[in-house]
């Protein structure tokens, strides 16, 4: 974009005639649905402690910016106009749920994470009614409520028994998907105007940082030379920033510029069933209770992102 140019949002295009949104969509479900089970072999080897999240998070922060920092050559001039936005996309779209999500795999399961996360696009629609002026719907506001009814259902529920039984850690996730929707609001209306790759990688270059001085505070090396199971695991942490952290977030920035914030966070409808998949070809137990709150959930969103429409 030259100076002096005015930049603009693109015009609305109905779903249906927009093959690469859905095709984004679809490839993000899979990625984004397959992060759970690799945070928890990153964190775990049958069953016993490896990383500590701390650790986890960390290398997953600098490995995914080390990543996309062959981009930073070409777009770095465009860091001093929009480091503030960037700076905030950076911070709540990877830095502070990488922990977030890496603390709650500890004590809750993978797929328990994976249905929670389906809370985004209620969050998406939250903050940018409240922060951005977005217009909101009698039907959206019904589905947020129905939403929050299903994750509250979600926390209290035990994974085992389907009995009232909660642990707090079944917050960490929630706490992120509000991050992640504040994230897609700041891309949406502030960041719209840079290539999706430039934002993936300048936003990287706030947090990974962070993530290289995490590793040498929680003494990454020493545990990788004393743990024979600890490079295993930092492959699949490696995994997960790649995929799930560097090329998704690309992919991300690129869904957000064709379609709004809400409706692009409706990847959620499929990832849930990605992540609840994989927990059960990992042994996970799902019950019946468990599946009425995350169809309470996918219902909440379908109300939220039902009236919303893709941009050409």
């Amino acid at each position: 974009m030259s100076a002096g140019t005015v930049a603009t949002e693109p015009k609305t295009v109905s779903p249906e005639r927009n093959s690469t949104v859905w095709s984004l969509l679809i490839i993000l479900a899979l990625i984004w649905g397959s992060s759970f089970i690799l945070m928890k072999r990153g964190l775990f080897h049958d069953g016993q402690p490896v990383l500590s999240p701390w650790q986890m998070a960390s290398a997953r922060l600098l490995i995914a910016w080390l990543a996309l920092s062959p981009l930073l050559l070409r777009h770095i001039r465009t860091l001093r106009e929009h480091w503030l936005p960037l700076l905030g996309t950076g911070l709540l779209g990877n830095g502070i749920p990488a922990f977030l999500y890496a603390m709650a795999q500890t004590r809750i399961e993978s797929s328990l994470s994976g249905m929670l996360n389906s809370l985004t696009p209620l969050f998406t629609l939250v903050v940018g009614v409240a922060v951005f002026q977005s217009r909101v719907r009698a039907a959206q506001v019904a589905g947020v409520g129905l939403g929050l009814a299903g994750a509250v259902g979600l926390i209290i529920t035990d994974p085992g028994t389907g009995s009232i039984s909660w642990s707090p850690y079944a917050f960490l996730p929630v706490i992120g998907t509000l991050c992640y929707g504040c994230s897609a609001n700041i891309v949406k209306h502030r960041l719209y105007m840079l290539p999706a790759a430039a934002t993936a990688a300048l936003a990287l270059t706030f947090v990974g940082p962070i993530g290289a001085v995490g590793c040498v505070l929680t003494d990454l090396p020493t545990t990788l030379r004393a743990d024979p199971q600890a490079m295993r695991s930092l492959g699949f942490v490696a995994l997960l920033a790649v995929l799930s952290s560097a090329l998704s977030l690309v992919l991300w920035n690129a869904l957000l510029k064709r379609t709004s914030a809400v409706w692009a966070s409706s990847v959620t409808y499929l990832m849930p069933i990605v992540a609840i998949g994989w927990g059960l070809l990992d042994g996970e137990t799902i019950n019946g209770s468990q599946l009425l709150m995350i169809g309470l959930i996918l219902s909440g969103v379908y109300l939220v992102t039902a009236t919303e429409k893709v941009r050409g």
